[in-house]
C-alpha cells in the first residue's frame, strides 16, 4: 500500500538508509531512527502503519521497544542477523508482526511491509 507512514529503526547507518530509500521508492512515506530510544520518541510523537526495526541495537533493543509501544502499537516488522533464540520468542510473544532475518531479500521485505501495511492495527 504505497503512502503508508513506515518507520525503518537501525543503528547501522547504511542499512538504514538502504531501507529508507528502497520504501520511498516504492512510494512509502519514511522516517527513520538511529536506535530504539530515538524509535520510541517517533512513535509516541506520529502515527506509523509499519515499523521496520532491528532487534539488537545499543540502549533499548527493538523488542523492548516494542514492548513499551503501547496498546494498538503500529505493525512492527523486527530484523535480526543474529540467532537470539531467547530475544526471537520475546519477539513473537510481543505480537510482532513478522521476524526478518538478515541478509533478506528486498522483495521479501518489501512483501512483508506491504502485508503489514493492509493489515492495519
Amino acid at each position: 500500500m504505497s503512502g503508508s507512514a513506515v518507520l525503518v529503526v537501525d543503528d547501522e547507518p547504511g542499512m538504514r538508509d538502504t531501507l529508507v530509500a528502497i520504501l520511498e521508492q516504492n512510494g512509502y512515506q519514511v522516517s527513520s531512527a538511529p536506535d530504539g530510544e530515538s524509535a520510541f520518541s517517533a512513535v509516541q510523537e506520529m502515527d506509523f502503519d509499519v515499523v521496520v526495526m532491528d532487534i539488537r541495537m545499543p540502549g533499548r533493543d527493538g523488542v523492548s521497544v516494542l514492548e513499551d509501544m503501547g496498546k494498538p502499537p503500529p505493525n512492527v516488522i523486527l530484523m535480526t542477523g543474529y540467532a537470539q533464540e531467547a530475544r526471537l520468542q520475546a519477539a513473537v510473544s510481543s505480537n510482532a508482526f513478522a521476524v526478518l532475518h538478515k541478509p533478506f531479500e528486498t522483495g521479501r521485505m518489501l512483501g512483508l511491509v506491504a502485508d503489514a501495511s493492509r493489515a492495519g492495527r
